[in-house]
């Protein structure tokens, strides 16, 4: 996994659990922070495994080093899907 890098700005980060339950817990607390505003999550509607939410490169940055410190969760920037790769 690469590290997140921070600064200024804002970009979309995919939160992705083995355990969904871990996951739901993960939604539930983030509805509290301003910081974080999910755009969706992936995966059935009572077990999703991966949220993705809009947030600054700092804090993507900030969930990275206690996920890793964790281990339950993982981050990573969401980016465009493509076919035949980069078009």
């Amino acid at each position: 996994m690469s590290t997140i890098q921070g600064g200024p700005g804002r970009g979309r980060y995919l939160i992705i659990a083995n355990d969904n339950r871990r996951l739901r817990r993960f939604v539930d607390d983030a509805h509290k922070d301003p910081d974080l505003d999910l755009i969706e999550t992936i995966g059935p509607n009572d077990a999703p495994h991966t949220a993705v939410y809009e947030m600054a490169h700092n804090k993507a940055a900030t969930l990275q080093q206690g996920f890793q410190a964790e281990g339950a969760l993982k981050i990573e920037p969401d980016k465009p899907l493509s076919l035949f790769g980069d078009v």
